[in-house]
Order: C-alpha cells, then structure tokens, then sequence
C-alpha cells in the first residue's frame, strides 16, 4: 500500500505549551494506512464527539453574524455546492444554489470565494456566478495570476504522471485525471482487491518523487501536486489578510484538503460537510442539500437582521 509518508499529510497538533507540531500518520497494527484524525477530534469526558451540527446552533451563528462588518464566504465546490460524481466532468451546479449565490455575491457586505482543487477554468466555469471570486488547485491559481512554478518542477510532475500512468494501465476502475500542473489517481467504483493494488503500484511509482511531491488524499481518489503548492490553509489566510480585520470569515468544505483552511480560520465560522466526525470544523452539515439550506438562512437573517449592525 502507499505509505502514509506519501499518501497522507502530516497533521498539525498542539503540544502542551501551546506550540504547533506536525503529527504524522502511518500504517495501524494491521499495516493498513491509516486516514489521519485531526487535532482536537478525540472525545473527551462528559463532551459530545467531533462538532456540531449547524442549525443546532444557529443562534450562536446569528449572533456572530450580526456583530460582523463583513462576511468572507468561502466555499469549497465538489462535495460541498454539488453531490460527488463517478466522473469529475458530469458534476453540476443546481440552479437554487447558483441563484443563493448570486444573490450573495452582489451584497456589498460579503465577499464570496470558491476555492477548488479543479483548475481556475473549470471551477469558474461551472459556478459561473459573476462577482464572485475563484481559486483553482488549492489556492495555486488564481484570477490574475498563478503562483510560479518552475521548469524543474513541471518537469518533474510529468515524470511522476508517466509513471503513475504506466504503473496503473491494467487496472480496471483506476483512472488518471490530468489537470496540468497537478494530476489525480480515482478509484471511485474500482474493487477493494484492485485498488490494494493500485496502492502498492503507486507506492513504487511515486518513489522516487517523495522529495517534491505531495499527495492530498481525497473521496475515493489520491491527489499528486508539487510541494510548492501549500493548500487552502495558506491560500484563505492570505485572502483573509487582505480583508479588513473585523471581517467574519465562514468556511465550508467535505474533505482532507479542506482541514488546513479549518485550522487556519480556527476563529471563524468552520463547516465540514459530510458524514465523518473527524475534523477540525466547529460545526457540520451533512451534504450539499444542507449547504444550500444554510446559504438560503445565511441570506434570509441578513435581510432580516439588523442592518446598521452589519454594514460596510
């Protein structure tokens, strides 16, 4: 199997003085790899496991809002604004939810941002809601500009794509999405004795690129991107230093890329979406129908509330 060292990133803890340290994760007593558990997720006496769900405390919510001078809306896309999909491509964007958001990105008190792992043209294009903001590859481009990448890097991101190619060609169910600077392996569909060998295939492959290259795992698929690429974290604590400092910041998102910006918007409104428990998100919604739900109410206590508390 892919080793956690490769597959799996490693997870900021807090150590007892209050400093940061990075936690790895590996393989369970049955060699398995394991999938990471976040910080702060371990249930402690007389406390409720992983965070709540959010309407249940959508007091609390409103009253955040409320005190807020602007709200930084930022949304991860697959799994979170859509229902995953066997293939990226037949992903689409529910009319109600296009028209939720629209109707926030043109309220001057927010500041709307899809932030995807897709490429800033995909992404853009199948949100395609005009005065919003848009981020491809985790953060990596963005409308204006692209965090250089250079020539050795690429280079070494197609060698790693031949690689992987060549080692997965005969495995029925296991296919590459090729998205330029950075390249996924899915096995969504694919059998459990398959994608076990997928994993070791990987795992040999992927070798002599541990270096440089990092690997997201996400919802039935394995993420290859060069190391210069930092990830969501990075990406929304850059954007929200750009913003005015009483700027609320909300977040949503479904998977293991997403944690990163949950821990560094610890201060904000944090919403993983999605079944599982283990996360650093102070609050949960269960699937994109929930999201929708939650951008209507958004909307709706804004209008509703009190205005002079929540102006530019």
């Amino acid at each position: 199997m892919i080793r956690a060292a490769i597959l799996l990133p490693r997870l900021h803890t807090r150590t007892e003085n209050g400093n940061d340290r990075e936690e790895p994760t590996g393989p369970n007593k049955r060699g398995r790899v394991a999938a990471g558990k976040p910080a702060g997720t371990r249930r402690a006496k007389g406390r409720p496991a992983g965070p709540r769900h959010l309407f249940a405390s959508w007091q609390n919510v409103a009253s955040r809002l409320h005190k807020a001078n602007r709200v930084a809306l930022l949304l991860d896309f697959d799994g979170t604004l859509v229902n995953l999909q066997s293939r990226p491509g037949q992903v689409r964007l529910r009319k109600p939810v296009r028209r939720v958001l629209n109707r926030l990105a043109h309220d001057p008190r927010f500041f709307v941002v899809v932030i995807s792992g897709r490429t800033l043209a995909d992404v853009r294009r199948r949100v395609g809601v005009l005065g919003a903001t848009y981020l491809g590859l985790f953060g990596w481009e963005w409308e204006g500009g692209t965090v250089a990448a250079n020539m050795r890097a690429k280079h070494r991101i197609e060698k790693a794509k031949m690689a992987v190619r060549t080692a997965i060609r005969d495995l029925p169910g296991i296919w590459i999405e090729d998205k330029g600077l950075t390249f996924v392996v899915h096995f969504r569909g694919a059998r459990r004795p398959v994608i076990q060998r997928a994993s070791h295939a990987l795992s040999i492959a992927l070798r002599p690129f541990r270096p440089w290259l990092r690997v997201i795992p996400g919802k039935k698929s394995w993420e290859m991107l060069p190391s210069v690429i930092r990830g969501k974290g990075e990406a929304v604590s850059v954007l929200m230093a750009r913003l005015p400092q009483s700027t609320l910041p909300i977040y949503a998102g479904d998977d293991m890329a997403d944690e990163s910006a949950f821990r560094a918007l610890r201060r904000g409104i944090t919403v993983h979406v999605g079944k599982s428990m283990r996360t650093r998100a102070r609050f949960r919604l269960r699937n994109p129908q929930e999201v929708l739900r939650f951008l209507e109410k958004l909307g709706d206590q804004l209008l509703c509330g009190r205005q002079s508390h929540f102006t530019l």
